[in-house]
């Protein structure tokens, strides 16, 4: 059931992390030959590879992928397809990836392309590579937005990752990182993936015993690192593979034939095992400070720190505990938009980019509506007529979308909280307001059968008098309360969905969040 605006129980938030697993599957190619280890220097003309595959999360199974390499002459082409269909808070969802890749034997690419339908969404982004340049390209509602950007020197993608673990081999000890090149993580650098042989080890999957060679990959971005486990055969092609999902569970990928991976499936619930329970309820009208202390639930593993922004601060404990303290920020009426920023700090913060295309005509006739007959004559009021604009213009406050442009948005009026904070950051610098988008945890009384939670959240920030203020459409707050916790921050220039997502998919259950202190006192209850 979707949620209205007359609803007052909270709006819907948290992101659809699946995808993010998604991208880092296809980093690690999951084909499998016949019967003979693939030569890396010479594999055979036609199609020498084909995969069925079984996703499982938590256990239950939520859909299937199929993968295949073909060589066609001189060039060696990559297919995968997966689907996906899971439960947000009684709402469903589906998640279609396919992705392409043509590189050359030697493991050069060439071009690229890769869909994603996210419910009633889709976006296309295609690539080509040539003379060390990429042509990026990204179609949406037959709109295409066209970057050109340095590619990545030595930057790999599918055939050109399992041909360098071939040619590795997979002695135990065995360790070596590569560059991999995924344009749904980044889209103009290259992400480090240090790759680990371990040794062979028997494993249960399908209710059977197997045994397979274990390998560590961690790849890491720069908001966030993940670390996938796969088992491979004497070939060195896997058949199984593991991404930790904090709180979730395990996405399992496991390989088999097409009829059982093609087989019925019962979607899971997942975004209610995603929140946390706050130890006392706030009054977010009237606090306007919080202390957090923030430890983790999982044994061994350390704290990273959050990032410090204009709202939040942040100071590591010697018991390995974290303290964050986030204010309301104050507004005041200020002569200028943006001062303190650099030429090409605006151009970054002010452009479009692959979730927001600025020139698009129905945005912009969208921007010049949203402040129609209103008072911005400073960029306070400004901020605030385009959040008002935002929260009441999603009309369908809705969950089973996943991830939306602001074009999209723009179209639709439908969407969570990553619609809202994408569509109010287009909004703003089609009005001159440098934008970013903060991603983390946000309070709510009441929400989906629960009260007082944390939940994972996306908003806005616009740069106003020389610091970034939070602004959240999708909670309906101008002049933020201290209820959200940071855990990173993005212009969207260069991040794509996955890399925006890793510090939410790395903190999933293992966090706990304690309030210890609240100013003024009122404004909390136990």
């Amino acid at each position: 059931m979707s949620m209205k605006r007359s609803e007052q129980s909270g709006l819907p938030f948290g992101r659809c992390l699946l995808p993010v697993a998604c991208c880092l599957f296809f980093a690690i190619p999951s084909a499998r030959a016949e019967d003979q280890r693939i030569d890396p220097n010479n594999p055979p003309q036609g199609r020498f590879a084909d995969d069925w595959a079984v996703i499982y999360l938590a256990g239950q199974k939520i859909g299937y992928s199929h993968s295949y390499i073909t060589r066609e002459g001189d060039q060696i082409q990559s297919s995968s397809r997966m689907h996906f269909s899971i439960d947000r808070a009684d709402q469903p969802i589906k998640i279609e990836l396919e992705q392409s890749s043509t590189e050359t034997i030697m493991g050069r690419p060439l071009a690229f392309s890769s869909t994603m339908d996210l419910s009633q969404f889709r976006n296309t982004t295609s690539g080509t590579v040539q003379n060390g340049r990429l042509t990026l390209i990204t179609s949406q509602f037959g709109a295409e937005t066209k970057q050109t950007l340095d590619f990545p020197e030595g930057a790999l993608m599918s055939w050109g990752l399992l041909r360098e673990s071939l040619v590795r081999g997979f002695k135990p000890g065995t360790n070596y990182t590569v560059k991999t090149y995924a344009p749904e993580l980044r889209t103009n650098e290259a992400i480090p993936a240090e790759t680990t042989v371990g040794e062979w080890e028997e494993f249960s999957a399908q209710g059977k015993t197997h045994r397979g060679q274990r390998v560590t990959v961690r790849m890491n971005a720069p908001t966030g690192t993940m670390e996938m486990i796969s088992w491979v055969d004497e070939r060195g092609l896997p058949v199984r593979m593991l991404v930790p999902a904090p709180g979730i569970g395990e996405l399992e990928v496991v390989v088999t034939d097409e009829k059982s991976a093609l087989a019925d499936f019962v979607p899971p619930e997942l975004f209610m095992k995603t929140t946390i329970k706050a130890d006392r309820r706030i009054d977010r009208s009237r606090a306007n400070r919080i202390r957090y202390k923030v430890t983790t639930t999982v044994p061994d593993l350390k704290l990273e720190p959050f990032p410090e922004t204009d709202s939040q601060k942040v100071k590591m404990l010697p018991d390995g505990s974290m303290e964050v303290t986030v204010i309301r920020q104050e507004h005041a009426a200020a002569a200028s938009p943006a001062p303190g920023m650099s030429p090409e700090q605006r151009k970054e913060y002010l452009g479009s980019n692959l979730m927001m295309n600025l020139d698009d005509p129905k945005l912009k006739k969208l921007a010049e509506q949203a402040v129609a007959g209103a008072d911005v004559s400073d960029p306070y009021k400004l901020a605030d007529q385009l959040r008002k604009f935002v929260t009441d213009y999603v009309e369908e406050k809705s969950l089973n979308i996943g991830f939306a442009t602001a074009n999209e948005v723009c179209r639709t009026k439908e969407g969570d909280c990553s619609e809202h904070g994408v569509l109010l950051a287009a909004l703003g610098r089609l009005h001159g307001l440098p934008s970013r988008v903060a991603v983390g945890l946000a309070y709510v009384p009441v929400f989906a059968r629960q009260d007082d939670i944390f939940g994972y959240h996306m908003w806005t920030q616009f740069y106003i008098d020389g610091q970034w203020l939070d602004v959240d459409a999708a909670l309906r707050e101008t002049q933020c309360s201290p209820t959200r916790l940071t855990f990173a921050t993005s212009s969207l220039h260069s991040t794509g969905l996955a890399d925006l997502s890793l510090p939410l998919l790395n903190r999933i259950g293992a966090i706990k969040v304690d309030i210890a202190e609240v100013d003024p006192p009122e404004a909390a209850t136990k």
